[in-house]
């Protein structure tokens, strides 16, 4: 559905919680904030279903009639996130299980296992009564399924049915225990299985084989996605709106994955001012998942908060991080919460009004980000963000075995990919979309893929060397094509591939852990490397940079090789940010503007015209030199040349 007027700007509500006689006050105040969409519905199964079988949907009518009366539309949520008391008491095999054998309590969310056929069945019923009552009502906008699906603790569920699912998933993909017993290695420690009905529960308690570790949480991650399809199907049956369920900024839950039979990306974060600009990374995931744009479906308008709130954020900080999913591709961005809960788990948490329906502090915020998005509309609507020239790639399965075996002490997977790549590509104005190893190649100039252990995840090593042979440049590495799919190492080489494709050998490699070396590069300037070293001979690879100090003294740490008509550069250790940034620059990557590192600065393009969305990250002033003079809509001031950007400013500029 193309959006024909401004972007949403809206809130989670939560009218079983209140009085319904309230619904004409908050209306008003969220006409008077500028709201025009509310998410409604998500945890309201006790509400919705009072007792098995009775269903009550007539006040949820009443909600929807009211708020698409003021011109307000709904996004309607399933329950399934919190069953109700009834069903936990009467069916307590639904709730999820330790890794200890404890089965969880009512009185939480996210406690309902995934795989219980009953769960299952409740689930269905209550998604399929929802349907057939809203499917068809053009006041209802869209779904979301569910409510930020995530394993449930350390292991997920470990209860009987996801045991018993996940032994006949290891059946299923090797064929004969021994067929696993080979892939794994499991003879090491006497660890090898006679029978898939053998392999265990992964406790907390017990040291066990990485290569079982990662398949069980990999399963978990598989479970989530099949209990959002199941929903996903009826709903795409018996209604006519998009579908979607909201992630979260994890790599537990496989993005693309989940994505491949859901109709719209959802995405959930909380940053702190400290760190928005890490908001970026998982909008530029979302955007090129889907043609749609997608829906940044909660935020907070202040601080966070349960019982006790935090994370107090300044003035001008709602604005900018209003702007910031607009700015990278959504359509939508909505706060949790609109009305501050009266009670409950998170009764403190920031709004937009309070318990009590007095606006907040950012009120006036809220307001201004409505007017910035009318004012904008027409500029919006008729441009995307230009395609970037760069892709990053992030990995589920990589977060899962990065997760059991870290392999350097201190190695955090997106704490790596985040501060070692896509904060330097960003503060440098270069557009990256971050990719799965699923995703084409072919729109890419330069593919980054560091620490990307398994390259043949999802059939990335047969794509990779032809788009390689046609132009394309990979920077590859570190800890990149050192893993099988099974977890564990290669025995003819360190890699799978890299060794021949890149001409080199690796001759020895060594943790960065806890001291450092330093890389010479061509130019004789001389930075450090980090967390691992792979010393590198070689053969037709053209030397980039060589180990400076220690036991690698004189090997190659970066090389290149021609491969066609492009290039692999092999990273055997992780540069300084300057250093990955000027490679991709040199590849192929290009800024979007000259602009201090504090700014996002975004380039669109499309039938309504050419231009800049940039907005400060770090709430400090920056600048920007403009490429040709522009207006920026926000204002209707003309700018042109070297310009000023206020703290936590927003500017909308149109050449």
């Amino acid at each position: 559905m193309e959006l024909s007027g401004p972007p949403y700007l809206g809130a989670a509500y939560y009218p079983e919680d209140w009085p319904l006689d309230q619904i004409d006050d908050d209306i008003a105040l969220m006409l008077e904030a500028g709201m025009n969409v509310m998410r409604v519905g998500e945890f309201a199964w006790s509400r919705m279903e009072p007792r098995e079988g009775e269903y009550d949907f007539e006040w949820l009518h009443l909600v929807i009639e009211k708020l698409g009366q003021a011109g307000i539309p709904t996004i309607l949520g399933t329950p399934t996130c919190t069953p109700p008391a009834w069903l936990a008491e009467r069916y307590p095999e639904i709730l999820v299980m330790s890794d200890q054998g404890r089965r969880a309590g009512h009185g939480g969310r996210r406690h309902a296992c995934p795989n219980s056929p009953v769960y299952r069945e409740h689930c269905a019923r209550i998604v399929t009564r929802m349907a057939e009552e809203f499917g068809h009502d053009p006041r209802v906008i869209g779904w979301q399924i569910d409510n930020e699906l995530f394993p449930a603790g350390p292991r997920g569920c470990c209860c009987p049915v996801c045991h018993a699912k996940f032994q006949e998933a290891m059946r299923e993909r090797f064929g004969t225990i021994e067929a696993l017993n080979e892939a794994w290695g499991t003879h090491l420690w006497s660890q090898a299985y006679q029978d898939f009905r053998q392999l265990p529960i992964p406790r907390t308690d017990v040291r066990h084989h990485p290569s079982l570790l990662t398949a069980w949480m990999c399963f978990q991650s598989d479970s989530y996605i099949e209990f959002a399809h199941a929903q996903a199907e009826i709903l795409h049956r018996l209604a006519t709106q998009p579908v979607g369920t909201d992630m979260m900024p994890t790599g537990a839950l496989n993005y693309h994955q989940m994505h491949r039979k859901l109709d719209v990306v959802q995405f959930n974060h909380y940053n702190n001012p400290e760190n928005l600009w890490q908001a970026a990374f998982w909008m530029d995931l979302c955007r090129p998942i889907k043609k749609a744009p997608f829906w940044n479906t909660e935020t907070s308008t202040c601080w966070n908060g349960g019982v006790t709130a935090n994370g107090y954020k300044p003035s001008g900080f709602c604005r900018a991080n209003s702007w910031l999913p607009i700015a990278l591709g959504a359509e939508a961005n909505l706060y949790w919460l609109w009305r501050a809960h009266w009670s409950g788990q998170e009764l403190m948490h920031g709004s937009v009004i309070s318990s009590c329906g007095r606006p907040l502090h950012i009120f006036g915020e809220v307001r201004e980000v409505a007017r910035g998005f009318r004012a904008a509309a027409d500029f919006l609507n008729g441009t995307r963000v230009a395609r970037p020239k760069v892709a990053l790639h992030f990995s589920g399965f990589a977060w899962w075995l990065f997760e059991h075996q870290p392999m350097v002490n201190g190695f955090r997977y997106l704490d790596q990919l985040l501060n070692g790549f896509y904060r330097p590509l960003l503060q440098a104005q270069i557009g990256v979309d971050v990719i799965d190893p699923a995703a084409s190649l072919e729109p890419y100039t330069v593919v980054c893929s560091p620490f990307l252990p398994a390259l043949d995840e999802a059939g990335l090593r047969e794509r990779l060397l032809p788009w390689l042979e046609a132009g394309g440049t990979w920077i590859a590495g570190p800890l990149t094509d050192i893993r099988t799919l099974d977890a564990t190492k290669y025995r003819h080489a360190p890699y799978g591939s890299l060794e021949e494709w890149a001409g080199v050998t690796c001759r020895y490699q060594i943790p960065g852990e806890p001291q450092s070396f330093a890389l010479r590069w061509r130019d004789r300037s001389i930075s450090g490397g980090s967390m691992w070293y792979d010393g590198l001979e070689p053969h037709h690879a053209e030397v980039v940079a060589t180990y400076a100090d220690g036991p690698l003294k004189g090997l190659a740490g970066v090389t290149c090789t021609p491969v066609g008509k492009g290039q692999l550069l092999l990273l055997g250790t992780l540069p300084r940010g300057e250093d990955v940034r000027e490679m991709v620059l040199g590849a192929g990557g290009y800024r979007a503007a000259e602009a201090t590192p504090n700014l996002l600065v975004v380039p669109r393009e499309g039938p309504g015209g050419r231009g800049l969305i940039v907005l400060d990250l770090g709430n400090q002033a920056g600048m920007l030199t403009l490429p040709q003079p522009a207006t920026d809509l926000l204002t209707g001031r003309r700018h042109e040349g070297r310009i000023e950007v206020a703290p936590y400013g927003v500017m909308v500029l149109r050449y």
